[in-house]
């Protein structure tokens, strides 16, 4: 018996991996890089601090970590002040577990101002029992910490949970903690590989709670 349910929140929650994206480019452009989409997408479900790590070493950066995220989250609120919408049938499903007494988490590799945003125009924070950003977590998806951690905060067994994720790194976080997944196929998130999953869903909508609580 599944007894919560985590969401990963970009991608899943809310449609922000196109905007994500059009605001690491324009970061990496203020350096003189212009970088692609499907390079990026390869990072996607991780931290910001191991992925621009990354990049300023490949591309030999004169540039700290601290100055290109900032850059990036500059671009990015404006991006989402423009536009901050939850992907398809997600609330619906979220209202359902909670009717069910399912608990609810989030569990996101986006910092905790970030969450609180989205969840606040979303005007859904009051849905979730508890939140782990990537402050709360030392290593990043592929790593399971963030999920192991969701567990514990919610009183309840990994394989008492049920991980909704969009990405390969996520699924694989996911598995490695023990716990059952949806993989949600997102569009803006790339061609992710999320065949580890348990299921596979392209709308929220195709899901039936009481189907995947058991």
């Amino acid at each position: 018996m599944i007894k919560a349910v985590i969401f990963d929140m970009d991608g899943v929650i809310v449609e922000s991996e196109r905007l994500h994206i059009e605001a690491e480019q324009q970061a990496m452009l203020k350096h003189g890089v212009r970088i692609s989409a499907e390079e990026l997408h390869t990072y996607t479900g991780t931290t910001a601090m191991f992925m621009f790590t990354e990049l300023i070493k490949k591309y030999k950066l004169d540039a700290t970590f601290e100055k290109i995220f900032n850059e990036k989250e500059e671009i990015l609120f404006k991006l989402l002040e423009k536009e901050t919408r939850p992907t398809n049938g997600v609330i619906e499903l979220l209202k359902k577990l909670r009717q069910k007494g399912v608990k609810l988490a989030v569990a996101s590799s986006s910092h905790r101002r970030l969450i609180d945003y989205v969840l606040r125009k979303l005007d859904i924070g009051c849905l979730f029992d508890f939140v782990v950003s990537a402050e709360d977590v030392v290593h990043s998806k592929p790593n399971p910490q963030i999920f192991l951690k969701s567990a514990q905060a919610l009183h309840v067994k990994p394989s008492e949970c049920l991980v909704v994720e969009d990405a390969k790194l996520g699924v694989e976080a996911a598995k490695r903690a023990g716990m059952r997944v949806i993989g949600y196929r997102n569009p803006d998130s790339g061609d992710q590989d999320l065949s580890e999953a348990d299921m596979i869903v392209k709308d929220f909508s195709e899901l039936v709670v009481e189907e995947i609580i058991v």
